[in-house]
């Protein structure tokens, strides 16, 4: 009977960790010609992101907006952005961490060291024109 348990406990125990590693590796844009184009692009977006969150503008917040994020946020939606990166204080500076290749996207993130936290912001961009931006997550 103990045997039978403990096979029981390791075939469970066996799948649970099948089904974690299940996740597909992010794939990672190579350092290159094609990753400085893409970055020179996200540069310049999240300058504008955090310009626009710091400054309370939502023209320059939403500037490189493709449709369904015009769509998505609107002015009225910014209170709550600003009510929560208010307390945070002003950024200090931006380091990229990494360019991912998502199918038709890429996404982008950084490192937003505000003066009372650091915010990774995931912006995602479209392969076509990375100068549209399509996604914007807060970690």
């Amino acid at each position: 009977m103990r045997t039978r348990l403990i096979f029981i406990v390791s075939l469970i125990s066996a799948i649970i960790l099948s089904a974690c590693s299940a996740q597909p590796t992010p794939v990672y844009v190579a350092e290159g010609p094609d990753r400085d184009a893409i970055v020179a692009k996200t540069d310049v977006i999240v300058n504008d992101l955090i310009s626009g969150i710091e400054n309370k503008n939502y023209e320059t917040f939403s500037s490189h907006f493709s449709e369904v994020m015009l769509n998505s946020i609107k002015t009225a939606d910014m209170d709550k952005i600003y009510a929560t990166f208010d307390p945070l204080g002003k950024s200090e500076s931006v380091e990229l961490i990494s360019v991912q290749d998502a199918g038709d996207y890429y996404a982008a993130r950084y490192k937003v060291t505000f003066e009372k936290k650091v915010v990774i912001f995931r912006i995602v961009v479209e392969k076509a024109d990375p100068g549209v931006q399509s996604g914007l997550w807060f970690e």
